[in-house]
């Protein structure tokens, strides 16, 4: 799927941040362009916030590409903005890391409005260790969005996350940030994500080049081992 943390300028972007948010946030068709070459190459879904114009793209792709998937996290802010995850048809809405990592009230309260929609109710998480093991103990979901990447970025300790995963077959795991914000070559990225029980993953792109590259070494990868 299509990360979208450099469409919003997401801090693990450094300097970049800025430059990317101006790009993309608000101009629909430079979203597109990205969305549209890695659905040429394979990459058949989003994994999208509903910020800017981020939805209208993606509500394009759905609507142009029937075989196209919308898988979202909720807003951190007072109104999650489940109601437009809903209409875009996301088929998996993930509670936001801000609210998941604080392992309170809210992650619950949320999980319960997102499966009462009738949409799979996942965890994403910034803090992933913690927050699996709470999960896991605390919680009936199945779906999780963790960073997940060769580089260890924002994983905490990466043997110890990389158990968990591994040892953990009854649960689905979405790896984010598997490029490690650009500081990754894809080649060594993807033949890392595969070796772990990691079922898919997210990738923000920034170009047609990128997307085209990325979507291709990700989507061999996967089918190798498979």
């Amino acid at each position: 799927m299509t990360g979208t943390s450099p469409f919003i300028g997401a801090g693990q972007f450094g300097k970049n941040a800025a430059i990317y948010r101006k790009k993309f946030l608000f101009n629909t068709n430079a979203m597109l362009e990205v969305l549209e070459e890695s659905y040429s190459f394979g990459g058949r879904g989003i994994e999208l916030i509903p910020l800017g114009k981020i939805s209208k793209a993606a509500k394009i792709m759905k609507e142009t590409h029937n075989d196209y998937i919308i898988t979202g996290s909720t807003f951190p802010g007072p109104d999650p903005l489940i109601k437009e995850l809903i209409n875009l048809d996301a088929t998996i809405i993930f509670v936001h890391g801000m609210i998941s990592d604080r392992k309170n009230y809210n992650l619950f309260k949320v999980l319960d409005e997102i499966a009462a929609c009738g949409v799979i109710p996942g965890i994403a998480a910034h803090n992933p260790i913690s927050t699996l093991k709470f999960a896991f103990e605390n919680t009936e979901a199945k779906t999780f969005l963790i960073p997940f990447n060769a580089n260890g970025m924002l994983m905490g300790n990466q043997k110890e996350l990389e158990d968990l995963i591994d040892n953990n077959h009854d649960n689905y795991f979405v790896g984010m940030k598997p490029l490690a914000a650009g500081r990754l070559d894809p080649q060594k990225a993807f033949d890392y994500i595969v070796q772990h029980n990691i079922c898919s993953t997210t990738i923000g792109m920034v170009s047609r080049e990128e997307a085209k590259t990325s979507t291709k070494i990700a989507l061999n990868a996967f089918e190798k081992r498979s």
